[in-house]
Parts: structure tokens; sequence; C-alpha cells
């Protein structure tokens, strides 16, 4: 039987398991979210959103400085859901918790058209079995999977980065008006996404110059391929002033044409850079074509950034960085590469490394040659971003900030099967896989606080990272089923107490508190327990209080927590 035969006949079982995989995925996060309350910037993104679909898109604080039009979705799914409650007698929770509850089925809609961007685009480099690995490694990855079901920017951002990276790629592949379109559409959208995405630009320019310039010489070779440098030159001006134009049309269809014009004169700015822009005369009096919110929000967001505005102490491998609001606060390098290491399952770690030696090896060939071009518009926008966030942003608050990384090294994980294969590398993705996958579900449905196996004991993860990498809320059913099987517990203390004490574990470290306040605790006692991993349980002996301790009767209200961007 020939291999083409061969491939005919097990196309349906493909079909069938990615499709399972896709029905995996927003039932995986449909039923982890039954009683999960609201994160801490859920209600500052939907509110953003509620306010950008009523005409209202200006930033009116540093709170809503990072929120993006992106979240109206949000909005009108939660509202039309509201909808057909309502027409077909539905009971429905009109509060405006079950407001932002319900706009989270939105984010679940955007996970799963990532998913698809994934399984495509791992399809078109790496063919069925690479697809079908790049979506197993998606549908199971814990960071994707709790941030696809919020109401935040993380999840589109990861989704417009994706999107716009794989239609740049079928432009420049491919080329042709629609593919322009679309590709220049894309990244316009994912200008409404995330300031985050604002990098996309030089990433684009540095993958076409690459592209370009590694062209095979039989593509350089068709008649109409081969051009003088001034038709080049003026082809690419061409397309760049399209590109631009687009992404100001889509930026301002998003802020309503909120102030277009208005020159950077009249705006109120705090960052240095763009106070010395807006005094450079030329610059300074040039009237806009972009939206007033808009660039509001890149000054506010690179303000905040840089004095720490947003966020309070900054925590990795045991040690605090106080956050002093003042520009001080500088974050820790490699944060994120040692976020990953933790927070990313052990069994995707080894594939994307195993497919990065790969990348390395067989270069020579001219199929190697011709699939590592291809890779690029992989690989340069990972890189770009794992630098910048690693060594450039001090917001170190939680690895979902690196979601579009993620996005696309599953991707990239894909080459582990590329062709040609072996049932060895087969079977070992099979098995890796089905680890992941054991991995991620074991912390089932709490995505947002997974740790590897290189914690093995979960109560003590907190040694490691602590943020959103561990707790933002949204726990407090879990505390109250807990307070309510276990009498006499007390509730985050304050102070030195004997008998059975839960803190919260952002609070045990220091991140939004005084570190002093919970010295005695870290220091002197290991947690018995935890609850949904975001309250660390202890027993504390009277006779082991520190000095001045005493016994506690009743408990405290849990603090707010810091907001994050």
């Amino acid at each position: 039987m020939s291999s083409r035969i061969r491939q005919w006949i097990a196309m349906p079982g493909w079909l069938a398991v990615c499709g399972a995989l896709l029905v995996v995925l927003p039932l995986l996060q449909m039923t982890s979210l039954h009683h999960k309350g609201l994160t801490t910037d859920e209600p500052l993104h939907y509110e953003y959103g509620y306010r950008v679909l009523n005409g209202a898109p200006e930033r009116t604080s540093a709170l809503n400085s990072s929120t993006m039009p992106f979240s109206s979705v949000h909005v009108m799914t939660s509202g039309n859901l509201a909808l057909l409650a309502r027409t077909w007698s539905i009971p429905l929770d009109t509060s405006w918790n079950g407001q932002v509850k319900r706009g989270r089925y939105a984010t679940i809609a955007l996970s799963l058209l990532l998913a698809l961007y994934v399984l495509k685009w791992s399809y078109e480099l790496y063919g069925r079995n690479g697809a079908l690995l790049s979506l197993s490694l998606y549908v199971f990855d814990p960071n994707l999977l709790a941030h696809g079901q919020l109401v935040t920017a993380d999840l589109p951002a990861a989704l417009m980065t994706t999107m716009a990276l794989y239609h740049f790629w079928h432009f420049l592949k491919l080329g042709g008006k629609r593919r322009t379109v679309f590709s220049a559409v894309t990244l316009g959208l994912s200008q409404l996404a995330k300031y985050s995405c604002v990098y996309l630009y030089p990433i684009f320019l540095a993958i076409a110059a690459i592209y370009c310039r590694f062209r095979p010489a039989t593509e350089g070779a068709k008649p109409n391929q081969s051009h003088s440098r001034t038709w080049n030159l003026r082809h690419w001006f061409i397309v760049i002033t399209f590109f631009v134009a687009v992404s100001i049309v889509t930026i301002n269809l998003g802020f309503g044409f909120n102030g277009i014009g208005t020159p950077l004169s009249r705006y109120t700015l705090k960052d240095p850079i763009f106070k010395k822009l807006q005094a450079t005369p030329i610059v300074g009096n040039l009237p806009l074509p972009l939206p007033v919110p808009y660039v509001q929000g890149l000054d506010l967001v690179k303000f905040e950034e840089r004095m720490g505005k947003a966020w309070g102490n900054i925590y990795m491998a045991g040690k605090l960085r106080v956050n002093h609001h003042d520009g001080t606060l500088h974050g820790f390098p490699g944060y994120y590469f040692y976020a990953a290491f933790f927070k990313v399952p052990i069994a995707t770690q080894i594939i994307f490394f195993a497919a990065l030696v790969g990348y390395f090896s067989r270069r020579r060939q001219p199929a190697a040659r011709a699939l590592r071009r291809e890779e690029v518009f992989l690989l340069v926008p990972i890189l770009v971003y794992w630098l910048y966030f690693n060594f450039f942003f001090n917001a170190q608050i939680g690895i979902r900030y690196v979601l579009p990384v993620l996005a696309l090294a599953t991707i990239f994980c894909g080459r582990f099967l590329a062709t040609p294969e072996s049932k060895l590398r087969r079977y070992t993705a099979v098995i890796l896989v089905i680890w992941a996958a054991a991995s991620n579900l074991s912390y089932y449905p709490h995505f947002i606080s997974y740790f590897n196996e290189f914690v093995p004991d979960r109560k003590l993860a907190y040694r490691h990272l602590a943020d959103s990498n561990l707790d933002w809320r949204g726990n407090e059913w879990y505390l109250m089923e807990y307070i309510r099987r276990h009498s006499g517990v007390i509730i985050d203390p304050r102070k030195p107490q004997a008998g059975r004490i839960v803190v919260p574990v952002n609070a045990l470290v220091g991140v939004n508190r005084n570190p002093e306040e919970y010295k005695w605790l870290r220091e002197h006692f290991t947690p018995v327990d935890h609850i949904a991993y975001s309250f660390l349980v202890y027993d504390v002996p009277k006779e082991m209080l520190p000095q001045g301790g005493g016994d506690s009767k009743g408990s405290r209200e849990l603090p707010l927590s810091t907001r994050h961007q």
C-alpha cells in the first residue's frame, strides 16, 4: 500500500482527534470556572470595554491605562448571552460580577480561535503529526488554559500576535492583494488588543529583511521576482505606507476617532520620552492621526512600567524587591526564563528544546534551509519578546505577559514531528503529551497556580514565584468552604498568633503587603496545607510563637490585592 493511500485512510482519524481536542479545550475552561470569582483585573477591563461601546474611551485614570477596546468584545458577548437567557427564561445573574463572568465566554471563544491558528500554522509547516502535537500542547498548556478564560488583554494579545504573524507570513510567501489586506488588517487589530503588540512593527521589518535576504536563488530567478533596487525600494515604500495607513484607520475605529488630529503639545504627558517629543517644536505641533486615548495609554503604560506605579513589590526565588513607586525599582534579569522553567510543563520544554536542536542541525540540506526560512516568523518574535520581557521590562508580576511567546512556541514544537520522522519520535511525543496533560490536569480547576514537577511540594511553590503566577484572587469560595469545614481557623492575622493560621500567599511573601508583616511565619514555620493554592495553612503552637505573640479570637477581612496591568 502506497504512503499516499495510507495517509488518505488515516485522515479521518486525525480529524477526529483534532476535533476531540478542540472540544476538550472549552470544556476544561468552562467547567473550571464554576466556583471562580473575579480576578484582580477583570472588572477594569470589562468596565473599559463598556465605556468604549458607549463612546467614552477616554483614559480617566492610571487604573485603565492598559485596558483596550478589545474588551468591548467581552461586553457584547455578555449582553448577547443575557438577552438569550431572558428569551429562553433561563435564570440570570444580573449583578456586576455576573455580567463580567458572562464576558469570560468571549475569551474562551477567542482561545478556541487561537487553537485553530496553532493547528493550521503547524500543519502548513510540519504536516499532520506536527500539527497534532502543537494542538495537544496548546490544549494542555496550563498558562494558556488559565488566561484563556478571563476578561483580560492577555489572551487577545496572544491571539492577535499569532494571527498577525501568520497572515504576514502568507503575504510575504504567496503575495496577492487579498493576503496584503489580511496582513495589514490583523496587524492593525493587534493594536487594539494590548500595547505590547506595538513591537510587532519592528518585528515585521526584521522578519521581512531576513526573509527577503535569504530568498532561494530559484525564486529570485522568476521573471516577476527579479527587479531593480529602485523598483524594490518603491515597492516596499508602498507596502509600508499601506500597512501604516490601515493601522491608523483601524486604531481610530477602535477608539471611535476620539481626539484625532490633536498635537502632542496639547497632551498632558508623564513619561520622559513622550515629554521630550512634546517639547520638540516641529514634532510637538504636528497634528497626530491617532486617537487621544491611544496615545495617552502608550504614555501612561510606559510611565507606569518605568515608575512601578501599577503593581506592588516583585518577587522571585525567595527574594523580594520593594517597589517605592519612584522609578528606582529594577527587575530581576531573566525573570521570565525562571518563571517558564517552573510554570511550563516539563514535557513541553523537552519538546521545544529538541525542536530547537533540530533547527540547527542538517543545515546544508535544501529542504532544511527552506523550512528554517519559514520559521523566522515564529523564532524572531519569540526571540525579540523573550529578550525584551526578560531584560528590559520591570513589571515582573506573572508569566501571563509572555502568552504570545507560549502560543508561538507550541507551534514551533510541531517541528519535533516534522517529516521525516521516526516511530521512536512519535512514541516519545505521545508519552510527553500524556505527561503534559496529566501534569496540567492535576491542578484542575486552579490552572493559574500551576507549577511543574520541578516543585515537588506544591505548598512550597511560593518560595519560587508569587503574584499572578500563584494567586490573582478569585478563590474566595474555596476559602469560605474551608472555614465552614474547619471551625476556629484564624484568617490573615497580620501579627503572630497561635492556632491554625490561614494566610494569603501574596501577603505571606510581601508582594502586596509590608514584607515584615509575615516574616515570623515565613522564617519559622512550614505550611501544612493549602486552599486552592492561594491560601496557605499553618499550625502554630503557642510555645513556638516569637516573643510578643498571643492567641487570636476571630478573623480579619482579606486585603485587596494590588492592581496589575
